[in-house]
């Protein structure tokens, strides 16, 4: 296959890596009774991590290198897809294999930073395979001298510096959202915990609470009624489109011919519990609605929970999805490791105490408030993500396009 990939920018100057960036090695003499902390670097951009303190002793004869904060530094094993990164001084004091080497400016004409992020994009993806000869795995490695003579556009230190500081800016907005969804996600966990168990009760809500057994608000993997034509449309629902935290992700659709056997059906209203390990305890599940012509089809490791006229369904899906249930479940599971299962009768036999069915739509409607801030906030996190790869198409690969810092008349204009 022909590997295809985007023009440099022919206007700014295009010069080796070696020419640019120099290699910073500062050995480390490793004593004996010593504490250490070395270093990784994570696959596909997604930085350094710190492992576990180590010894002297343990290190043994292996050349390790001090980590010098501000430098670019890559695994040569898996550079090829992008184990790189900066340092900081968050890793100050820390150490590196010689598997990590890394970079700093040679002459003052490239920024470490700029390159990190030169070598963050698609087009740099490519050059550090290009460097990287050898078969898939561990034996593709950056080869020194391969790396020395890649060739890299070199725009002005302005265009750098803007380049890094507007990506910085993305990568801020994006950290930021990706804390605002953690932190909605605990609150609704938390909020799930008091309302689902009635530790505390919505305003005006003083029914007595009884104990039943879900056997008593639902059918547990009813029988679904079949579709009226072979060809009629359904919704097919593999594991992959279940999401973890609840929900179903774009369900592909499919003639019931095709799926009218060897799998789990359900139909609008019902809730899907997987119950497979490690699904079960990763919470894929989902309340089914939106189905095509109302009906589903899906991996037979899932139960059908079918709410009864006293139960709300999504009621029944919240408690599905609350840690007691799912803690519960994986205490009853049966079978052998990695074939682990929830069976049906604990399913059929967990008793929960149930509020009245004004009640218990309430509850679900204040948890169904929570879930949807989430959901927006993954949108605009989506949003954000796309945002940054059209920067880096521009900022790195595009030929044609130049991107500009807003300026005030700009911004006045719009």
């Amino acid at each position: 296959m022909e590997m295809t990939h985007t023009k440099l920018n022919t206007e700014w100057p295009v010069r080796p890596i070696g020419e640019l960036l120099r290699r910073v090695r500062q050995p480390v003499d490793v004593q004996l009774g010593q504490t250490y902390q070395e270093i990784g670097i994570r696959s596909h951009c997604k930085g350094i991590f710190h492992k576990p303190p180590t010894t002297g002793e343990e290190i043994g004869n292996k050349r390790v290198f001090w980590v010098e904060p501000g430098c670019l530094i890559f695994n040569i094993i898996f550079a090829w897809e992008q184990a790189v990164a900066m340092t900081s001084e968050n890793e100050a004091g820390m150490i590196a294999s010689h598997r990590f080497p890394m970079y700093t400016s040679r002459n003052g004409k490239l920024l470490p930073e700029y390159a990190w992020r030169y070598f963050s994009s698609p087009r740099g993806k490519y050059d550090l395979g290009i460097a990287s000869p050898g078969g898939a795995g561990r034996n593709k490695t950056l080869g020194q001298a391969e790396f020395d003579q890649l060739k890299i556009p070199v725009p002005p230190l302005s265009h750098q510096r803007m380049a890094v500081d507007t990506l910085a800016a993305a990568d801020r907005a994006i950290a930021l959202t990706e804390d605002l969804i953690e932190a909605k996600r605990k609150l609704k966990e938390g909020l799930a915990k008091l309302l689902l168990t009635g530790k505390h009760r919505l305003p005006d809500c003083k029914a007595q609470w009884c104990e039943r057994s879900i056997s008593d608000l639902a059918e547990v993997n009813p029988r679904t009624a079949k579709p009226p034509f072979l060809d009629t449309q359904v919704s097919f629902v593999p594991m992959a489109n279940i999401s973890e935290g609840g929900g179903l992700i774009s369900p592909p659709v499919r003639p019931y011919r095709d799926v009218a056997s060897g799998f789990t059906a359900f139909q609008d209203g019902d809730v899907l519990v997987s119950k497979i390990t490690p699904c079960f305890e990763n919470q894929k599940g989902a309340l089914a609605q939106d189905l095509s012509n109302g009906y589903g089809f899906g991996t037979t490791e899932l139960h059908v929970l079918r709410a009864k006229a006293s139960c709300s369904a999504r009621f029944l899906f919240y408690v599905s999805m609350s840690e007691g249930f799912r803690a519960r479940g994986v205490a009853n599971m049966t079978g052998s490791a990695g074939q682990r299962r929830v069976p049906t009768g604990f399913i059929q036999s967990y008793r929960l105490r149930v509020p009245s069915l004004p009640e218990q739509e309430r509850i679900a409607n204040v948890l169904s408030m929570a879930d949807r801030r989430v959901k927006l906030l993954q949108t605009k996190l989506t949003a954000l993500r796309e945002i940054k790869r059209g920067l880096m198409q521009r900022l790195f690969a595009d030929s044609t396009s130049e991107v500009r810092l807003a300026r005030g008349e700009d911004r006045n204009a719009a």
